[in-house]
């Protein structure tokens, strides 16, 4: 996490709730829970435009919220396993594994986000699982 003196006016285990509810519900709407990075991180901030995350209009998505406190959209997407990036030659597209979602430790406490205790292989050509 990137060190920075903004004052949010929400929690971070709220921002991380929101982001990551908005993100699953956005990716499990989406064809083989696939979007492009873009379409995903617009409609990221229009699903989340309710919520009054900064008093400066400059700071009030969580697109912004994620670049100042993750470093980037990427770098959060990539700490978690139940995401994806697929890069192509032009595009970046993320893509969701459901079934290693557990929507019940899905908090900002330090428990697991997977429903799997072993090491998860993920074949990048489909949804092979190999468990050690």
């Amino acid at each position: 996490m990137v060190q920075n003196n903004i004052k949010w006016n929400l929690t971070s285990e709220k921002c991380f709730e929101i982001i990551h509810l908005t993100l699953i519900d956005i990716l499990t709407e989406s064809k083989d829970n696939t979007k492009n990075i873009n379409d995903l991180i617009r409609m990221l901030n229009s699903r989340t435009r309710i919520y009054k995350l900064h008093n400066h209009r400059k700071y009030n998505s969580f697109s912004k919220y994620l670049k100042l406190e993750y470093d980037g959209f990427l770098n959060f997407i990539e700490d978690y396993n139940f995401y994806s990036v697929i890069k192509s030659d032009k595009d970046i597209n993320i893509k969701l594994y459901k079934n290693l979602v557990n929507l019940d430790d899905l908090k900002y406490t330090g428990k697991r986000l997977t429903k799997d205790s072993e090491w998860i292989f993920i074949d990048e050509f489909g949804d092979d699982f190999l468990i050690l």
